[in-house]
């Protein structure tokens, strides 16, 4: 009998094909996400400032005990300190879950700037195949960049709106992916035995 390995692509890909439910499920997922975050954006911005807050106090709590467990590690002494500085970053934002929320505005609206001014050059050089849209996109991410910059506050329930667009988009994207997926796994490549 003959093993079938994953390193020849058409095998990858039927092996994609059985956990085409994977996708699908992440796909709901999202959908049901981005529905939420358009229906309630302001207790989606809530619920993200308190996970971030979270998430920083747990990474940190995570990179003291393993800079204190391994002995004679170099990086022992910056370890400790980034991790202690995560878990006072991770607790300011849960004490302040307002403050988290304009500082993650302003960290978007510098990102949007950043990648704005990024993708008009790669346009205006012509660096990719569709150099109008990148040109587009980097005019339209400037834009939005500086208006959140502009207007954090005002703004910031704007951003939860296109979160939620975006994933709602993003998610009826990786269902359909899905279901084509299956498709042609099902109709290309036999089963594997």
């Amino acid at each position: 009998m003959e093993q079938r390995t994953l390193s020849d692509p058409g095998d990858m890909l039927a092996e994609l094909g059985r956990s085409w439910w994977v996708v699908l499920v992440w796909g709901l997922v999202t959908l049901v996400a981005g529905i939420g975050t358009i229906v309630w954006p302001g207790r989606t911005i809530l619920v993200i400032a308190v996970l971030v807050g979270i998430q920083f106090f747990v990474s940190g709590v995570v990179r003291l005990i393993g800079a204190l467990a391994l002995e004679g590690e170099g990086h022992r002494a910056w370890d400790v300190i980034v991790g202690l500085g995560s878990v006072v970053v991770g607790i300011l934002c849960l004490k302040d879950v307002l403050q988290t929320i304009a500082a993650l505005t302003l960290i978007i609206g510098i990102m949007w700037v950043v990648q704005g001014v990024a993708e008009f050059f790669v346009g205006v050089a012509g660096l990719t195949r569709h150099r109008g849209l990148t040109i587009l996109m980097g005019i339209l991410g400037f834009v939005a960049g500086v208006v959140v910059l502009t207007y954090p506050i005002t703004s910031v329930l704007a951003l939860a709106w296109v979160l939620g667009v975006w994933l709602t988009a993003y998610g009826i994207m990786q269902i359909a992916a899905a279901f084509a997926v299956r498709r042609l796994t099902t109709a290309v490549l036999p089963p594997l035995t």
